[in-house]
């Protein structure tokens, strides 16, 4: 029996030399939710301020300097019987002196941006989130992470560092039009961004865009831009995007304005969002949030926020209030 475990086990290791790191984050709240015209409800949720995740990274150092990395991650629901869930990315990658080169199911260059400009981007207290349905760059939008997926991403260059990600089907599914065909339904995504970081300044720009060689398809194109300033007391941060679809309806807008800012072993964040819809008259959305994180430890954080969205379709408007009290454990 012990020889028979023994070949599993080597069966199934990682390879010589390999770093094998298992992580991820466990996020409990109590959130108590209340829409005009409905009942308040209380509910515990999973990944009220991060999503709930289950990953696994591997790293090799191989010759030339470079190194092998594969990265599997996987969402996790802590407060239903689904258990892991589906990916969040599954990527392998080569790096080196020249940059990152991966491929696979990846978060993208539009995911990165808003995380690095919005204090509770992958929450579900982001007023940003909150307010960009139908864009294409978020951490919750319709390209934050892309199937059959290519990526580049270069070295820090004194504080600037770009990439490109380019998605050979937005769908899970393989499509191959026929030879010599004007139409099909194969739609390809390209993301470019660029962020430069020096001292307590940051800015970043990002565009995506879709194609498809289908006449009557409608692409759509995205560009945000963002910055933010930390002042010690404070770090100020701004976001704004535009969304257009070519089908003549015009350009979409969302803008974001966020202060973080140290009190004791936590910090007050505070974070406002607003769109501009095209073509819905007063249809537009906008959001606040006021939390309040608080560090017990490296890896353990308490948290309590309230988060107001106030939306307004077809001259019905709706306003949408949460309060949530919650934990969250990294590993």
């Amino acid at each position: 029996k012990k020889i028979i475990a023994l070949a599993v086990a080597a069966a199934f290791s990682a390879p010589a030399f390999a770093e094998v790191t298992f992580y991820g984050i466990v996020d409990a709240a109590v959130m108590n939710k209340s829409v005009t015209g409905l009942k308040s409800s209380m509910f515990a949720v999973s990944g009220a301020l991060s999503g709930s995740r289950l990953g696994v990274k591997v790293t090799e150092g191989l010759d030339n300097g470079m190194t092998a990395v594969a990265v599997a991650e996987y969402k996790l629901a802590t407060d239903a019987s689904d258990g892991v869930g589906t990916a969040r990315q599954e990527m392998l990658a080569l790096a080196g002196n020249f940059g990152t080169v991966a491929a696979g199911y990846l978060q993208t260059a539009g995911y990165d941006w808003e995380a690095a400009f919005d204090p509770l981007a992958g929450s579900q207290i982001s007023p940003l989130q909150n307010v960009n349905s139908g864009f294409l760059v978020g951490t919750t939008a319709v390209a934050a992470r892309l199937p059959h997926a290519l990526a580049y991403i270069s070295p820090n260059m004194n504080g600037l560092t770009v990439a490109a990600n380019y998605t050979t089907n937005l769908t899970d599914a393989l499509v191959q039009p026929a030879s010599g065909a004007t139409a099909g339904n194969k739609t390809t995504a390209t993301m470019l961004s660029a962020t430069y970081v020096q001292g307590p300044l940051s800015a970043g720009v990002v565009y995506a865009g879709t194609a498809n060689d289908d006449a009557g398809f409608n692409k759509t194109t995205d560009l945000g831009f963002a910055g933010s300033y930390d002042m010690g007391v404070a770090k100020l941060m701004a976001t704004f995007q535009t969304n257009k679809v070519d089908n003549g309806a015009g350009t979409n807008n969302a803008l974001s304005f966020s202060a973080v800012a140290p009190v004791g072993p936590g910090a007050v964040v505070a974070s406002y969002a607003k769109n501009s819809i095209a073509g819905a008259g007063d249809d537009d959305d906008s959001s606040f949030t006021a939390a309040y994180v608080y560090n017990l430890s490296k890896s353990t954080t308490a948290y309590g926020a309230l988060n107001q969205v106030n939306a307004k379709a077809a001259g019905v408007k709706t306003d949408t209030t949460i309060l949530a009290v919650g934990l969250r454990k990294k590993f």
